[in-house]
This record gives C-alpha cells, structure tokens and sequence, in this order.
C-alpha cells in the first residue's frame, strides 16, 4: 500500500470514530433508559420490603402490618396490596384479604394472580358463584391459573386425570398389587423433579406433596392417590412428573408384579 493510501485509509478510520462514539452514547442511554424503567417499577416503600422479609420467614402479622404501610405510602403499588392480601388470606382474615385484593383489581384489572388469589378466597369462604365468576374470568384469560383454581375443589379427580390405565387392563383382569417392600420395589431408571409454577413462586409456597402410586408390571405408573397437596398448581406438577418415571417393575419369583408405593416433592425455593 502506498504512502497515500495508508493516510486515506487512516483518515477514513478516523472519520468512523465519531460515528462509533454517537453510537455508543445512544446505547449507553437506552440501557440507563431501561435499568431506570425497572427500577421504577421496583419502587416500593421501605415497608414492603420489610414485609417481604417477614412474609419469607412465615410471620404473617408482621408482615400485614408492613404491607398495610406500604399501601398507605404507595397507593397504586398493586404488589403491595397483593402481598397485604396474601397475609391476610393466610391469616384466614378473608373479609380483609378480599378488600385488599379487590383494591389491587382496581390498580391494575388484567392481573390474572389477583382474580386467581381472590377466587382462591371464594373458594375457602363457600362463595361457590363468585368462585365460578374468576374461574370463568381466568379461563378466557389464563388457562394455565383456571386450571389450579380448580385443583382444590376435586384433587382426586385430578389425579384419575392425570392417570393413564395400562393399555391391557379393559382386555384382561386388573393383576394383584403388592405392597412395596424392601426387596419387593421397582428399579427407577429415571425420575424428573417436579417443576414449579410461576404463582406458586409469586404466593412464596414451600412444601412436599405425598402421592400414592402403582408402579404396574407392565412398566407404567397408574391409580394415582393425592396423600397430601398443595395449591397453585403444585399438585398437579408433582402428579405430571410421576407420570415421567421410567423404571424397571419389581420382580417376584423372577416375574414381573405391580407394586403401590409413595411419592413426594418437596417444592423449596432457595
């Protein structure tokens, strides 16, 4: 390259350097624009954070006294009347509970949680018509949140739902179920961890669901029994992902047998 062609393409590269710069700035000020706009968003009072953290640990007193501040700062902050409203719901004060989910509709309308938190609330005080109204709502809106609103209404029709018959018991007789033993259980192959749903991590849930199944000889789980549940759809993911198992059926006298045994899920959020 000549001397003059390495000075233009020298210039040239300078010329570039404003426009790289400009470029830049604009990024630079687009990502502020938008980390600002989040934490605007997260602008909560000083109080729902402390509510928050009372909330985690399982006092629930505490943290309604905290949530009622944090409404009283925040007026249109929709979360803090959720919240208030979740301690409330657990604290089983449902006249309360329902207000301050009432005032959070009023905030923001299209919030599927608060129809589903508030048919929740429908649902434990028998306003079976009311209940029926979120559900209905929900169904137009969030399937997904109908569909848990329902889980406590029938969990044993959950559970018939989620269960598939094997393909060869309506053309042979139901083979005898052992009861699990020591040396009488199915070798498991692989077992997925049940997922969480997303209102169930915004309602703070923890626990363990207990399932009784049939691991039948044939290599599939059946009769499928709810022991104990949980809410906001964990049930029905603790039930889905018993159904993934894949293992092989225990073996007596060198013969494939069914055998009923339990399951459990324990749901932790840290």
């Amino acid at each position: 390259m000549t001397p003059i062609n390495r000075l233009k393409s020298f210039t040239g590269a300078l010329s570039l350097i404003p426009a790289l710069f400009c470029l830049l700035l604009a990024a630079t000020l687009l990502t502020s624009c938008v980390f600002y706009g989040a934490l605007r968003l997260l602008d909560h009072s000083p109080a729902y954070k402390e509510g928050m953290a009372a909330l985690s640990g399982g006092d629930y007193e505490k943290a309604a006294e905290h949530f009622k501040q944090a409404t009283a700062d925040k007026p249109k902050d929709m979360w803090a009347f959720y919240y208030f409203g979740l301690c409330l719901l657990k604290l089983k004060r449902f006249d309360e509970a329902t207000k301050a989910y009432q005032q959070a509709m009023l905030i923001s309308p299209s919030a599927a949680a608060v129809h589903y938190q508030l048919g929740k609330i429908y649902l434990e005080t028998g306003d079976l018509e009311r209940a029926r109204k979120e559900h209905n709502w929900l169904q137009e809106q969030n399937q997904e949140l109908a569909l848990y609103l329902s889980d406590p209404l029938q969990p044993e029709k959950l559970a018939t739902q989620q269960t598939q018959e094997a393909p060869a018991s309506s053309a042979y007789p139901k083979p005898t179920t052992e009861p699990m033993t020591k040396d009488l259980r199915p070798t498991i192959l692989y077992r997925e961890k049940a997922k969480y749903t997303e209102i169930a991590r915004t309602n703070l849930l923890q626990g363990t669901v207990a399932l009784q199944v049939v691991f039948d000889r044939n290599g599939e789980i059946h009769d499928i029994h709810v022991i104990r549940g949980l809410p906001d759809g964990l049930t029905h993911k603790a039930i889905e992902a018993a159904r993934k198992i894949k293992f092989n059926p225990a073996l007596k006298n060198g013969e494939q047998v069914s055998v009923r045994g339990s399951l459990e899920y324990t749901f932790n959020l840290y």
